[in-house]
C-alpha cells in the first residue's frame, strides 16, 4: 500500500508541477506600483485620445459655422446693394414723377386758361 501511496504522490506532483503557472499569485511589491502607473497612464492616454478627437469635432464644427458666416456675410452685402440700387431707382422714378406731375398741372392749367378765353369771346359775342 506504500508504493500505491507513493505512486499516486509523485503523479499528483508531476500534474501539479504541470499547471503550477495558472496559480500563481502575483507578489505585492514594486510590480504593483508599476501596474497602477500603467494603468493611470492607460486611462490618461485614452482621456487624451478623447479629448483630441472632441477637439478635432469642434475645430470641425467652428470651420463649419465659419463657412456658414462668410455665406451670410455675402448674401448680406448682395442685399445691401440691392437695397442701395433700389432706392436710387426710386429716387429717379420720385423725381421723373415730380417732372410729370408740374408738367401735368401746367397743360390742367393751359387748357383751363384757352377753356376760359373762349368762355369770355362767346360771352362777349353774345352780348
Amino acid at each position: 500500500m506504500d508504493s500505491a501511496l507513493l505512486e499516486r504522490l509523485l503523479q499528483r506532483d508531476r500534474i501539479e508541477s504541470r499547471f503550477q503557472e495558472l496559480f500563481i499569485e502575483p507578489k505585492p511589491g514594486p510590480n504593483t506600483q508599476s501596474d497602477r502607473e500603467l494603468t493611470s497612464n492607460d486611462t490618461l492616454t485614452i482621456t487624451l485620445a478623447r479629448l483630441r478627437k472632441e477637439l478635432k469635432g469642434k475645430e470641425l464644427q467652428i470651420a463649419s459655422l465659419r463657412e456658414v458666416i462668410n455665406v451670410k456675410n455675402k448674401d448680406s452685402e448682395k442685399l445691401n446693394d440691392e437695397i442701395i440700387s433700389l432706392n436710387i431707382e426710386n429716387n429717379l422714378l420720385q423725381k421723373r414723377f415730380g417732372e410729370l406731375e408740374e408738367e401735368h398741372n401746367k397743360l390742367v392749367k393751359r387748357w383751363l386758361d384757352k377753356v376760359q378765353q373762349d368762355v369770355e369771346k362767346l360771352n362777349a359775342n353774345l352780348q
